[in-house]
């Protein structure tokens, strides 16, 4: 499946959309989350001796097979050493260790082949962490196609380099490999995990582990398998993760049909830093993508979570992606998702809908206590519906704050049933949560109308949310329901002097909120 470059004229498209949307009637730039490992990526030097050899050969127990490059070439020859393609070739079965020199078969530790659950490591003379050795491809590297395999340049510094020659440098075609401890750059796409692909492994959560993937011509990762888990990787930046290195479109795609991927995790090390990538951070898109989860990312700052590293787009669902989970309540689930160029979170097109956006900072630094604006929030848009922003459990509400523009845009007649509840909306440019066009059914406003108890309307049957603080919608309070005729009551404990407040129908489409009600002075 091929990312084409068409993509990024659909996308100034939409940024063309937002402007006219908002010139045409939007009235009115927590827990620190964890951030990813900030050491930096271990770096390569000359030499191979046989006492090195025999060293890098038991330095990784495992029940399979070590095979140690020990060569920054390509080739593919008896040569007396063993280059990169040709340990994917020997891990695979696709090279008999029998036909090799006895040089090159003295890199090899056990049977290998597609059997056996084979280590291909890097030898520590010609790869050491204190200077990086580049293996400069000249055409994809074999690809992983038995299962169990893993390119581990951890406690190496290995340096992947496709040279810029238009093709991916990994492709993944079986479950359970790993992919570690590498810098991948110039390649079309760094790594693909192709439909067959599961259950694979591509970072991790140490430090040596990290991939720096970036910059390359197309994407960084791209996903169609099932089960796959990404850690710890920085994608689009250097090996500081101060600054960019760029990949063309997305840092991540998740393609259609693929389900269960992971990317990130709640533990330390475990999240990844997606940013300063040209089109997405990360692009969920397509029917039949669904069921991923993204968390404890960093998406669209550095490594510190404190200095804007801008994606175009932080996260992208879209094209019928449904019931995929972006952030989450318990601790380290939280993304920053902050300081991107046209919107925090993209949802759009028809079919996109059931995922749900929790706990996530969208806007603040990493801290929550300080500003990365970018141009909207959570832009919703192109009939998405039913899709979740927030809850009103404990922890659910997401911190959206310091858009240039808006907090939340639905737009369209056909986007509905999009329910935001619970978050703390708050120091946007223009307003906090706005419709456009019909989006949410174009649901009225409620309107507060006294105090002792808060009292209002809104729609009959509708569930009002009261949010209170020193600016619309910053602390969710609680939530009472209007009768058949709209009234509603509140006589649960404000903390803040303005009141507001949103109101959600049975279809679950939320409101914009009230204009801000002054409580009395004591």
């Amino acid at each position: 499946m091929l990312r084409t470059a068409q993509v990024p004229a659909a996308v100034t498209a939409l940024a063309g959309l937002l402007l006219l949307l908002l010139s045409s009637g939007c009235d009115g730039g927590a827990e620190e989350a964890t951030p990813p490992s900030t050491a930096a990526a271990a770096s390569p030097t000359a030499a191979a001796t046989t006492t090195a050899v025999a060293s890098d050969l038991t330095a990784i127990p495992m029940n399979g097979t070590s095979i140690v490059v020990d060569s920054t070439s390509d080739s593919d020859g008896r040569d007396g050493a063993l280059t990169l393609r040709e340990a994917i070739r020997v891990a695979t079965g696709d090279l008999a260790a029998a036909v090799l020199e006895p040089a090159e078969a003295d890199n090899i530790n056990g049977t290998p082949g597609p059997e056996s659950a084979d280590a291909i490591v890097f030898q520590s003379s010609l790869f050491p962490p204190d200077a990086p050795a580049t293996i400069s491809l000249t055409s994809t590297l074999p690809t992983l196609g038995t299962g169990g395999d893993s390119v581990v340049g951890s406690g190496s510094a290995v340096i992947i380099d496709g040279g810029n020659q238009g093709f991916n440098c990994f492709q993944v075609e079986s479950d359970g490999n790993t992919i570690k401890g590498l810098r991948i750059q110039n390649c079309r796409t760094a790594i693909v995990l192709r439909e067959a692909a599961g259950h694979n492994t591509i970072g991790g959560a140490a430090e040596g582990d990290r991939n720096v993937i970036g910059p390359n011509a197309g994407v960084g990762i791209e996903i169609d398998g099932d089960g796959n888990v990404v850690q710890g990787n920085y994608m689009g930046t250097d090996v500081s993760g101060t600054e960019s290195r760029s990949n063309a479109m997305e840092g991540i795609w998740i393609a259609p049909g693929a389900e269960n991927n992971v990317i990130g995790g709640s533990g330390p090390g475990e999240g990844n830093l997606i940013a300063g990538n040209n089109l997405f951070g990360i692009s969920i898109d397509g029917v039949g993508a669904t069921g991923n989860v993204v968390k404890g990312n960093y998406i669209g700052v550095d490594v510190t979570g404190r200095v804007a590293l801008k994606n175009r787009y932080g996260l992208v669902l879209a094209g019928g992606a449904q019931n995929n989970i972006i952030g989450g309540k318990e601790r380290g689930e939280a993304n920053v998702i902050s300081g991107n160029q046209s919107a925090g979170v993209l949802i759009r097109g028809s079919g996109t809908r059931g995922n749900v956006l929790k706990a996530n900072l969208i806007g603040p630094d990493s801290s929550g206590s300080e500003e990365l604006r970018q141009g909207t929030g959570i832009w919703i848009l192109q009939g998405p519906q039913d899709n979740i922003i927030g809850g009103t459990a404990q922890g659910e509400g997401n911190v959206i704050a310091h858009s240039g523009t808006v907090g939340v845009l639905i737009d369209g007649a056909d986007t509905t049933g999009n329910t935001i509840r619970g978050n703390s909306i708050h120091s946007n440019g223009r307003s906090a949560i706005v419709s456009t066009n019909g989006g949410n059914l174009g649901l009225a406003q409620p309107t507060i109308e006294g105090s002792g108890p808060l009292r209002g309307a809104a729609c009959p049957g509708c569930t009002v949310d009261v949010y209170s603080g020193s600016e619309e919608g910053q602390v969710y309070e609680g939530s009472t329901t209007t009768d058949a005729n709209g009234a509603f009551t509140y006589d649960g404990a404000l903390s803040g002097s303005l009141v507001t407040a949103t109101a959600t129908d049975a279809g679950g489409n939320t409101s914009p909120y009230s204009d801000p009600f002054a409580m009395p002075a004591g």
